[in-house]
């Protein structure tokens, strides 16, 4: 008997039914004895007949709305038809509630959403703290560019994109690593503290480690290649044209301390310092000598102005180094006889 009601289910929900057939399924459905789950398989199948998504439009509310106007038009002209409209409330009932248990279901299932990207720039001379979706938190440096997803899926990998210099405090998630790609080089972790340096027309990339383990490879052709696997006050330095790199021991103070404006420089030519001098201090520096260019130095300047730090280069470089600020451009012009 409910394997013929079945079909006769089927048929029903297929518009095959003729009215006879229905009173004898609406008084089957009707009777409490019978309101167990037989009918799920079949409510399935007319589930995956639907639409993708559930239309909620005013269009969709309105048709529905004139169906029922039309049943509450249909008066019973005799006592024998009022218990087929008691059953015709039935069927709506349990068919209803089916689809609106699958529904329920489908909602469940991941659903594979476009994603939106955010960035954010920093001028010359600013940074600033963001807090990503995840709460990971990044401290962006002058003159970078960083990109992120507004929303991390669970599971999956966390890429975002840095042009520039920031320091890191990633939220530790074992099932969703966490990846910055910065040009050629990709730098892994799972939850840790770290510095990346990676202003593309500097030619170098660094990675300095303040807590934690981060991994750092290189991409190029489609291949990933593995360089080092950092921890706490390691720091790889990375030459872009030559494609070498080497590894030595950090200060773990030092990883970050360009946020608190101490900047230090550990055997980094004059024209890469100045680079790093026009970002953090909103100033244009032209270096006039070619005889310069060599010139490599190790400082550190805390919270101290540029025409400061200028001075105690000038000192460094034992006097052969010249310089002239103009404060109304902010611009430097350097010059002189190389270094000591």
């Amino acid at each position: 008997m409910k394997e013929n009601i079945k079909i006769l289910f089927e048929h029903y929900l297929a518009g095959k039914t003729d009215p006879e057939q229905e009173k004898i399924l609406m008084e089957y459905l009707a009777d409490p004895a019978n309101a167990d789950s037989e009918f799920h398989g079949v409510m399935e199948k007319a589930w995956t007949k639907q639409t993708r998504e559930t239309d909620y439009s005013l269009a969709a509310v309105q048709g529905l709305a004139q169906v029922w106007d039309k049943v509450e038009e249909r008066q019973p002209k005799s006592r024998l038809l009022f218990p087929l409209l008691k059953y015709a409330a039935a069927i709506v009932v349990i068919i209803s509630g089916a689809l609106g248990w699958y529904a329920y279901k489908k909602a469940q299932q991941p659903v594979q959403t476009a994603i939106a990207f955010l960035s954010k720039t920093t001028q010359k001379g600013e940074k600033v703290k963001l807090i990503l979706p995840d709460s990971s938190i990044v401290y962006l440096g002058a003159g970078s560019k960083l990109t992120w997803p507004s929303h991390f899926v669970k599971g999956s990998l966390r890429n975002i994109q840095l042009d520039g210099e920031a320091f890191f405090e990633v939220k530790r998630d074992t099932t969703s690593p966490f990846i910055v790609h910065s040009g050629q080089m990709q730098t892994r972790v799972l939850g840790t503290s770290f510095n990346i340096y990676a202003y593309p027309k500097d030619g170098t990339f660094s990675v300095a480690v303040r807590t934690g383990k981060v991994k750092v490879s290189e991409s190029s052709g489609g291949k990933v290649k593995d360089l080092s696997l950092l921890t706490p006050g390691m720091k790889l330095l990375y030459h872009i044209k030559a494609r070498d790199y080497n590894i030595h021991t950090e200060n773990i103070t030092e990883v970050n301390a360009w946020i608190k404006n101490s900047f230090v420089f550990k055997d980094v030519s004059l024209p890469n310092m100045l680079r790093s001098l026009e970002r953090y201090y909103n100033v244009r520096i032209e270096l006039k000598s070619s005889k310069l260019t060599q010139c490599r130095f190790n400082a550190t300047f805390s919270n101290k102005s540029i025409s400061h730090v200028m001075e105690e280069l000038r000192i460094m470089s034992g006097k052969h180094m010249e310089y002239k600020i103009d404060t109304t451009t902010k611009t430097i012009t350097v010059w002189g006889e190389g270094c000591q």
